[in-house]
């Protein structure tokens, strides 16, 4: 009987860590709102999310947070991504707000960064963001020096396949190319809100 008993207690003291642990995941660290304006020239807003580093059980890690990312919506509205940051102000926002935040300090990324919604999966060296454009020559780019470089050291297999904002060696997210499947990282989410309700005072 008392041998039960410790098996139940055990067993609600595991379902409150997990519990505990996917709340984390689901509460972003920090948000922000900005306004742009789609090719109708009708005003459109996109929440942007980050995550401070999942849990190292919660594999594959990539691929979780993209799926989590894609499990947000604003009210009935459309499903949400890995953060496309594929211009200046876009991305000049969410590093600012990760900076304004301290998020990239060991509390919220012990593993130095954060997945976004860039990948070279398909063709090595050919990376796409998660809205299905490639990046050109001419397009807005923000690696760190030397990357992307698709280190195979820990995934001989695969190499670096997934982007992150890298907050290491001095850089201040700046993009990397980092392993899918190796280390937990924090993430951004971008969640589309068209009524523009999270600006709404």
């Amino acid at each position: 009987m008392i041998i039960m008993d410790l098996k139940i207690i055990f067993m609600l003291i595991a379902c409150v860590v997990y519990a505990s642990a996917y709340r984390q995941m689901q509460e972003p660290a920090a948000t922000v709102t900005l306004k742009t304006f789609g090719s109708n020239c009708r005003q459109k807003c996109i929440q942007y999310e980050v995550y401070c580093q999942q849990d190292k059980d919660d594999r594959p890690y990539q691929k979780k947070t993209s799926k989590f990312c894609e499990s947000r919506s604003i009210g009935r509205g459309p499903a949400g991504r890995l953060a496309v940051l594929n211009n200046a102000y876009v991305d000049g926002e969410i590093r600012d707000l990760i900076k304004s935040n301290r998020l990239h300090r060991k509390r919220c990324i012990k593993n130095h960064g954060f997945f976004i919604g860039l990948s070279d999966r398909g063709s090595e060296g050919d990376f796409f963001w998660g809205n299905g454009e490639m990046i050109g020559h001419k397009d807005y780019e923000n690696w760190a020096r030397g990357q992307p470089d698709n280190t195979k050291r820990l995934d001989r297999k695969n190499g670096q396949d997934c982007g992150q904002l890298w907050y290491r060696d001095g850089n201040r997210g700046k993009w990397d190319d980092e392993y899918c499947n190796e280390r937990p990282k924090g993430f951004v989410c971008e969640v589309p809100d068209n009524p523009c309700t999270t600006l709404a005072k």
